[in-house]
């Protein structure tokens, strides 16, 4: 009988393990009940938007992650907001960390889409203009992990985008979303209580 106990609880902990087994540890779904950390409310009355510091499998690069979960979806997107990274006007060493991030990721998901480009009739074309363009959101470096980029994604995602944002002219930070595949059904009750009002 005990032995039957032990193999139980062994089985329990590992099926509780695996519960929340997609991006950093959390699953498509998961209320707000689920999480152990706090949840500070972003936004307006129906967006949805959780800041969190705690999340079951934290990564280095991160600082703190954004969750949108609705009361009948659960948690649907997922946004990691990097660290501050201090660069040079040339933004050297936020291009190495995405560059970084993104072979890890790939190791994951396989191919995907590259959009590396400069808005057109920028003013400040030329690489020593790299980090005001990308803080003046004239610059766009990221990469989507979807179907269509013919990506491996598992853990009900949808897609996967992986960007580097801008602060200043020295400080840059890396941005990594998930869409869980229930994101649409999410949005869709957003909207339909945004229409009730």
């Amino acid at each position: 009988m005990t032995k039957n106990i032990f193999i139980g609880l062994a089985i329990l902990a590992i099926l509780s393990e695996t519960a929340f087994a997609g991006p950093f540890g959390l699953s498509m779904g998961m209320k707000k009940s689920d999480f152990k950390g706090e949840l500070e409310k972003l936004g307006g009355l129906n967006e949805y938007r959780y800041k969190t510091g705690t999340v079951p499998k934290e990564h280095s690069a991160f600082d703190y992650y954004i969750v949108k979960i609705t009361p009948q979806t659960g948690l649907c997107h997922i946004t990691a907001v990097g660290k501050n990274i201090s660069v040079n006007a040339y933004g050297d060493e936020a291009q190495r960390a995405f560059d970084s991030m993104e072979l890890k990721l790939k190791k994951s998901y396989g191919s995907n889409t590259r959009f590396d480009y400069l808005r057109d009739g920028s003013l400040w074309d030329g690489p020593r203009y790299w980090m005001r363009v990308l803080k003046e959101e004239e610059r766009t470096l990221m990469v989507l992990w979807n179907k269509k980029a013919g990506s491996t994604l598992k853990d009900n995602l949808g897609a996967v985008a992986l960007s580097v944002k801008g602060i200043g002219l020295t400080t840059g930070y890396l941005r990594l979303e998930y869409a869980f595949t229930n994101k649409y059904t999410c949005d869709a009750e957003v909207a339909a209580e945004d229409s009730a009002l």
